[in-house]
């Protein structure tokens, strides 16, 4: 399963208010460092290089560097998959930014600066697709026929995935990236990097979410900024303690069930007193 990394990654301190930052086209730091043989010697060096790059990138990359370290704690199959899957992908990535650090720094078009190897996730995470299933990923772009060219370039293509204007269904998509909404409930204090008891949490729910989105007609549980919250749904945010990021989506949850049988009312309201007792601890 493992996959040794050959690149190191540094930036500024990415915090739970940096996640999905609403601003379009936030710059932020990024330094990659790779070694490199000293010449004439028997000996290397750490060499690194930086430019600013779109935030977004930032927090993917932070989300795979947190999955590669969660791996050395959890032995369970899906941790180490996903650790070995985040240490290709970043291994990639310093690779990209590498071949490309001329370009990029030559033109100073930081904001216009696009990662080959993370778009393709960011334009799943923005439709709500995880990012690493290929049944998956291929049933999202054309349903039950195999995707078709047309379909795959419109699917990766059509849309910029760094136009922070899509923040809200970014938003509403999380419910649907359990990797991405596990490391957010770390950002926020709710859960440790080591612990795999809430990893595995978060794994239970996607997949309770997941069947009841099979179940669905589509009418409330479809991807998509939108759509209303189900009560699976409801349950996973506040077992991952993840009420505050999503309050606008709680508030609106509790406007429709306001005039519903007193069952759904008594939901209603202890969503109310809980996201009461909720307040950021960052």
């Amino acid at each position: 399963m493992g996959h040794s990394r050959k690149y190191k990654f540094a930036f500024d301190d990415f915090k739970a208010e940096h996640f999905l930052h609403k601003n379009v086209n936030v710059l932020r730091k990024l330094q990659v460092g790779t070694l490199v043989k000293v010449r004439n010697k028997d000996e290397y060096k750490e060499n690194w290089k930086e430019l600013r790059v779109p935030i977004i990138y930032i927090q993917l990359i932070a989300q795979l560097l947190a999955e590669d370290f969660h791996g050395d704690y959890n032995d369970g199959h899906e941790a180490l998959r996903r650790q070995s899957y985040a240490r290709r992908v970043l291994d990639e990535v310093g690779k990209e930014f590498m071949k490309y650090f001329k370009e990029w720094n030559r033109t100073r078009n930081f904001a216009g600066i696009r990662f080959r190897v993370l778009n393709p996730i960011l334009q799943r995470y923005l439709r709500g697709v995880p990012d690493a299933y290929t049944p998956v990923v291929c049933a999202a772009i054309s349903g039950a026929d195999a995707p078709t060219i047309r379909e795959v370039t419109e699917f990766y293509l059509s849309k910029d995935p760094v136009d922070l204007t899509a923040v809200s269904l970014y938003h509403r998509n999380l419910l649907y990236i359990p990797e991405s909404r596990w490391h957010l409930a770390i950002l926020m204090g709710k859960a440790d990097l080591k612990d795999a008891s809430h990893f595995d949490k978060v794994r239970i729910n996607h997949d309770n979410i997941m069947e009841a989105l099979a179940a669905d007609d589509g009418s409330s549980t479809a991807p998509g900024e939108e759509s209303e919250l189900v009560k699976v749904e409801v349950r996973a945010i506040f077992d991952e303690g993840l009420q505050y990021f999503f309050r606008v989506q709680l508030r609106r949850v509790v406007r429709i069930l306001r005039c519903f049988t007193s069952h759904q009312l008594t939901l209603c309201f202890c969503s109310l007193s809980l996201f009461a007792k909720s307040r950021p601890s960052w």
